[in-house]
């Protein structure tokens, strides 16, 4: 009922990100549901250092298609911490389900420079500006995605251009994050 629900959602013009899940190191690693359906973008994780997370869950989907579809920061990532101390508003934590908000927000911004793209397009872009596009794999699907490069993607317009006004670096970062302003 997830996966159809979240498929439908899809139709209708959503773009719903889903994370793949935790189970990676048990003896049943695959994705869950609604990350297998059909449409929507199943989020794995990898450490800040960009590598597959050993407990984010795999792919592929019961019907063969590449699961996850890509993966962002879920293994150390800085989160809220809902019991903060004077000390500290955020702590570290890991999970699918923290990779999956962090790519949500971007794929908000991104589909909002884009607002006459549709939730396809979008999740499309995202998809062929990852890291492993032309050789996914059952743990990070197509890789990392590439913010910048889906921007390309969607307007035609190549990384050198002059239209390109900012960059920001490295992806994905950890401590430290710089932008280039041309």
């Amino acid at each position: 009922p997830a996966a159809i629900a979240a498929t439908i959602a899809a139709e209708k013009g959503i773009l719903v990100c889903a994370a793949a899940g935790n189970d990676g190191q048990s003896s049943w690693h695959y994705i869950g549901t609604p990350a297998d359906a059909d449409s929507i973008l199943a989020v794995g994780a990898t450490g800040t250092n960009g590598r597959y997370a050993a407990f984010s869950s795999k792919g592929p989907s019961a019907d063969g298609r590449v699961k996850p579809d890509i993966a962002d920061v879920g293994l150390g990532a800085t989160v809220i911490d809902p019991v903060f101390s004077a000390n500290s508003l955020n702590t570290m934590a890991n999970g699918t389900s923290f990779a999956t908000p962090i790519l949500a927000g971007a794929a908000a911004c991104l589909w909002e420079a884009n607002p006459n793209k549709t939730n396809m397009q979008i999740r499309q872009a995202i998809i062929a500006s990852a890291s492993q596009y032309n050789n996914p794999d059952t743990l990070l699907g197509y890789g990392i995605p590439n913010f910048s490069k889906a921007l390309y993607l969607l307007n035609n317009i190549p990384p050198d251009s002059p239209d390109n006004l900012v960059s920001a670096y490295p992806n994905p970062f950890s401590e430290d994050l710089s932008f280039n302003f041309l």
